[in-house]
């Protein structure tokens, strides 16, 4: 063990961390000393001002320091649960622990502690219904503490002192990361003393300014690293061969409908970028439904037509299956063949595809992980198409590419991302938004149903299902858990089949079957031999079947506003009208269910992102395997448009000499090319 630990040594040579708590940390992302600074707060608790619970006004937020002085239950719309009654020495309140029950164990009679929430004032006295408990002795110091994302068996408590022995241990070496001459202009601190103020600020003003420090040093680092891959970019010279449009425009003419004004406006930028001597590095954005699979075939097209093949990516067995049925039937009549990989393809029949592949006689190859593989060699990989590539880490969208020769990349999402954001994660691609869904599309109602009312969703679905329609049942959990009260896909699959539909076909799918068992159970829903599917949100993306027009989300508070509008994309895919029900959960307080509200009143995506963002997160919104982004801008980040603007100019104007001597700035970039966050952001995108 170190006799001075540094910030790149491992957790476990840092005194107090055993191998119990390192492993604990391990599954916070936390591995090594430095790694615990970044690990900033998601909330505070401030203890400076104790309130009294007589003093405590209805709908007033208040921390008080109370004792348990006794358990009862109570009855909820048919079940049981834990209330606790707490005293100070000025009166007496009861916290209402719904589906809290464990709390028990938790808070035991006599047990001390602070206790912060929103209180009610009811005849009955005093009451807590959505709180929030630390326990702390009665002389630890009355201070803005801070609350961090935990995992089970790893206290605040504990937290906290690693936290603050890690400051006091290793502080002095962290080392400011921008150029000294923006630091003295904009009057920042230190990045030591901006790390400790957003650990533990003195005040509600300085937090807001070191996290603002904080965010404004990694759009700045962002934004440089991306303008140093961009001058590199430009450098690479590609020879296009001319082509004549003869594949594409066959194709178009065999579509059975015309493409959007959208889509075409999207197109002509894709050919615009293939046709240059540098490689396109283009993100296409669309709702869900808006089109963009046919967008990236005419491309596709073109590249082959150029004697280039095309690998087209997509995250799970399902979804890849469903574009290689979709490419073969598109494309059958051009004579171009198309062949699928993934982790269930083997022995012979995968030996002769990889072949193939590597000879050039495969065009166009769709798959899923599998395409990683070292085993899979090209001919000429001269464009990628990854589709909801906010699925896939950095390290492997970057081993594909590598496979060509610089190819031309195209990626596609249809989790709409806000341009605060976008300006951020993508500012090396060049945005296309394909924003106007096709004509002939039925209408989606989305309707909020209490569980009270649940019968008539039932009679909803078997009104469509009569029709010869076809139904998904949402769920947040597979199966049941002791530890959660989320219902579960498999009870709700056995009540479904035997109570409700004992006269329908009624599917399951989840996460835990293997690609082969999801994708025969697909493929049956599609062929019509489930009338009836129940699912958790393994459906979310990609899947297509046009005469599904009813969707029920149960505990729709439990997700996200754009994962719920990822999976309402689900339905609504032919001509009928389509019914979405979110039925949240009885105990659903009144600002979770103001947030469905939104899904209800629209069904623009890049509203309800913009409105997801705010509400969760950025970290919970672009899915975190995006582990190219510096953790900060995904796990914490206020996103402030005002600041990533500044950060882009700055840079910009650094790069262009505008700042400081030659000197000066060669050195600052020597170093910076060195450092983890340009290695970050080439490995983010293939730089």
């Amino acid at each position: 063990m170190p006799e001075h630990p540094g910030l790149h040594d491992k957790m476990q040579y840092l005194r107090g961390v055993g191998p119990s708590v390192s492993e604990k940390l391990e599954r916070l992302g936390i591995t090594t000393i430095g790694d615990l600074l970044y690990h900033f707060p998601r909330d505070y608790e401030d203890r400076r001002h104790i309130t009294y619970l007589r003093d405590a006004k209805d709908g007033q937020h208040v921390t008080c320091r109370v004792a348990v002085s006794g358990h009862s239950t109570f009855q909820h719309r048919g079940r049981r649960h834990l209330r606790i009654k707490v005293a100070d020495p000025s009166g007496h309140a009861y916290l209402y622990c719904f589906n809290r029950n464990y709390l028990r164990d938790t808070l035991k009679v006599g047990s001390t502690f602070y206790l912060t929430g929103t209180v009610s004032c009811r005849k009955g006295g005093l009451l807590f219904s959505q709180f929030d408990y630390a326990f702390g002795g009665e002389d630890e110091e009355l201070r803005i503490l801070p609350i961090y994302p935990l995992t089970v068996g790893l206290s605040q408590k504990k937290l906290r002192s690693l936290t603050e022995h890690v400051l006091r241990v290793v502080g002095d070496q962290v080392q400011d990361e921008i150029p000294e001459i923006i630091r003295r202009g904009y009057r920042l601190k230190s990045r030591r003393e901006l790390i400790r103020t957003i650990h533990y600020p003195d005040d509600i003003d300085s937090l807001r300014r070191a996290r603002e420090g904080v965010s404004y040093e990694e759009f700045f680092k962002y934004q440089l690293a991306i303008g140093l891959l961009k001058d590199k970019k430009v450098k690479i010279q590609k020879t296009r061969m001319p082509i004549e449009g003869k594949m594409k425009n066959r194709f178009l003419t065999s579509l059975p409908f015309e493409l959007t004004g959208a889509q075409k406006r999207v197109l002509e930028e894709c050919e615009q970028d293939m046709s240059r001597p540098s490689p396109m590095n283009r993100l296409i954005q669309g709702d869900v439904g808006s089109g963009k699979t046919v967008v990236s075939l005419v491309c596709a097209l073109d590249t082959i037509e150029r004697r280039g093949q095309v690998a087209l990516m997509a995250p799970t067995e399902v979804l890849a299956r469903q574009h290689f049925d979709r490419v073969k039937r598109y494309l059958s009549d051009l004579a171009v063949r198309t062949e699928f990989l993934s982790g269930a393809v083997r022995g012979e029949l995968r030996d002769e595809v990889l072949e193939s592949l590597l000879r050039g006689d495969v065009q166009v190859i769709v798959g899923t992980h599998a395409l990683f593989s070292n085993t899979v060699l090209f001919h000429d990989l001269a464009l990628v198409i990854i589709d909801e590539q906010q699925k896939f880490g950095v390290l492997q969208r970057g081993s594909l590419r590598e496979k060509g020769d610089h190819p031309d990349c195209m990626v596609m999402s249809a989790t709409p991302i806000p341009r605060t954001l976008s300006m951020t994660l993508y500012g090396d691609l060049d945005v296309s938004v394909i924003d106007e869904l096709p004509a002939g599309r039925g209408v989606i109602k989305t309707e909020i149903v209490k569980q009270a009312e649940i019968e008539k969703v039932y009679r909803k679905v078997r009104e469509e299902v009569e029709k010869g329609r076809q139904a998904y049942f949402i769920y947040p959990l597979i199966e049941e858990s002791l530890k959660s009260d989320l219902k579960n896909a498999m009870n709700a699959y056995d009540k479904l089949k035997s109570e409700e539909y004992p006269d329908l076909s009624v599917g399951l799918i989840h996460g835990r079957m293997n690609d082969e068992e999801k994708e025969g159970v697909m493929r049956a829903f599609r062929g019509g031999e489930y009338q009836i599917l129940v699912s958790t949100t393994v459906i979310e993306v990609g899947i297509d079947v046009s005469n599904a027009t009813v969707m029920v989300i149960e505990q729709a508070e439990r997700f996200g506003l754009s994962s719920i509008h990822q999976l309402r994309g689900r339905i609504g895919r032919g001509e009928h009208d389509s019914y979405c029900f979110l039925v949240p959960d009885r105990s659903t307080g009144r600002e979770s269910f103001n947030r469905l509200m939104i899904l209800r009143d629209t069904q623009d995506g890049f509203k309800i992102a913009e409105w997801d963002l705010k509400l969760r997160g950025p970290g919970e919104l672009i899915g975190r395997k995006q582990s190219g982004v510096p953790s900060f801008i995904i796990d914490s980040l206020d996103v402030n448009t005002r600041l990533i603007a500044r950060a882009q100019k700055d840079s910009r104007r650094y790069l262009e000499g505008e700042m400081g001597s030659e000197e000066e700035r060669r050195r600052f970039l020597d170093g910076f090319i060195q450092s983890r966050s340009f290695r970050d952001a080439v490995l983010y995108f293939g730089g």
